[in-house]
């Protein structure tokens, strides 16, 4: 058995370690990324990666010739895995090409852009947001006249570039905030082209759907509580997982008829409003936010291996209840500034209820305002009998991790 991962994911190499042959996986990435994060040390720690081969996936199509010499060279592979949001239409092409299960390029194609994602929907009947292309902040002005607002990229990632309007907001500035969106080494250094839209606040609680999907069925269904910053930059600050609600299966299976979804993992995010489930966005790749380990720890499952069984034709069973809450908390920083030291993190891993604490930023390094997933600190995942519980004990780890930064509070400037 072979497997190739298109866009190098630890969590999915760490998952594949443990359930697939060593050597059994061939990963694809961008050569200036591999190099530019590090990633041959990393790759090193895993007895399931066999081949690193470099090509060109993130809005290009020359990693096609990869794939062929990968199967000229060395046989066929079984399946084709999406590790990270900007190789979501390229494992889906390269599957389509070698008459793998995958999810369809059309499909893919539709969820890596926001814009098609809300055509399609609309199309299919589906209630969502009034929504518009935007090519100025003149285009802004005129769909919002002044009220509250999204503005967003239509392609990118981890909240990226989002900005939540209330009435009476710049449009100027939402504009320059929208289109200055940087991710540094996540993309690949070249030119990329990217679209924005516009479209309606919602406002209610927020959920996320993990699904697995079989020729077009949902096979399985999880469902997480999302929690966001308040004010305009809707980073998420944590999730749980515990009870479900056969509501969001139904939503999702009208989502997949809509995109014409084949075969593979589905992340899709919603606002419950008023008025019913309303879809945010929907990613054809596992979830990130630690969201996987989430659905492991209150299913008892392997959400991975699921996963890469479904596109394997593999039988994976009847789906899995919950039997635990599971939780995820974010660490922040409570300014920008220069890290001088994160809480007691072996006091906060002895609490009970902590399963894990994993710190991405350490003393001496310096923290900005957060825009992005990527400007948190690091997480503490929790399990418990309830979703309250779970949620208490990681907001409540997390709180003891207290930040402390060595440079002085900006002083208050008198008028």
């Amino acid at each position: 058995m072979r497997l190739m991962l298109i866009g190098y994911n630890d969590g999915v190499l760490t998952a594949l370690d443990g359930s697939r042959p060593a050597g059994s996986v061939v990963v694809l990435e961008e050569a200036d990324l591999w190099k530019a994060k590090g990633l041959a040390t990393r790759a090193e720690r895993h007895p399931c990666l066999g081949e690193v081969r470099f090509g060109r996936y993130q809005q290009d199509e020359q990693f096609l010739e990869v794939v062929r010499d990968v199967v000229r060279e060395s046989g066929p592979l079984d399946a084709v895995l999406a590790g990270l949001e900007y190789a979501v239409v390229a494992a889906a092409r390269a599957a389509e090409e070698l008459g793998l299960p995958g999810p369809g390029t059309k499909a893919a194609t539709v969820l890596r852009d926001k814009l098609l994602l809300r055509e399609t929907v609309r199309a299919a009947g589906l209630p969502g947001p009034g929504f518009r292309e935007v090519r100025s902040a003149a285009d802004i002005a005129a769909f919002s006249r002044g009220g509250a607002c999204v503005v967003k990229p239509a392609g990118r990632q981890a909240s990226l570039g989002v900005l939540l309007l209330d009435a009476g907001a710049d449009p100027d500035a939402a504009w320059r905030y929208c289109t200055g969106a940087d991710e540094g080494r996540q993309l690949a250094d070249r030119p990329m082209n990217w679209r924005y839209l516009v479209e309606e606040r919602l406002y209610g609680p927020e959920y996320s759907t993990e699904a697995l999907v079989r020729d077009g069925a949902v096979v399985f269904c999880n469902v997480t509580r999302k929690y966001t910053l308040d004010g305009p930059v809707p980073v998420e600050t944590g999730h749980t997982v515990h009870l479900q609600d056969p509501l969001w299966e139904r939503e999702l299976a009208r989502l997949v008829d809509a995109v014409g979804y084949g075969s593979g993992i589905l992340h899709a995010e919603w606002v419950l409003t008023g008025d019913g489930p309303r879809l945010i966005e929907c990613a054809g790749r596992p979830p990130g936010d630690r969201i996987m380990d989430l659905v492991d720890l209150a299913y008892d499952t392997d959400f991975h291996d699921r996963w890469v069984a479904t596109l394997l034709g593999e039988e994976t069973g009847e789906p899995p209840a919950p039997v635990r809450a599971s939780a995820i908390s974010f660490l922040t920083a409570p300014r920008p500034g220069t890290i001088a030291a994160i809480g007691d993190v072996d006091a906060v891993r002895a609490l009970p209820g902590v399963v894990r604490v994993d710190l991405t930023r350490g003393p001496g390094d310096t923290v900005n305002d957060v825009r992005s997933s990527w400007d948190r600190l690091g997480s503490v995942i929790t399990t418990g009998t309830d979703a309250a519980g779970a949620e208490r004990v990681a907001r409540e780890a997390a709180g003891l991790l207290t930040v402390t930064l060595t440079d002085p509070e900006p002083a208050a400037h008198a008028n």
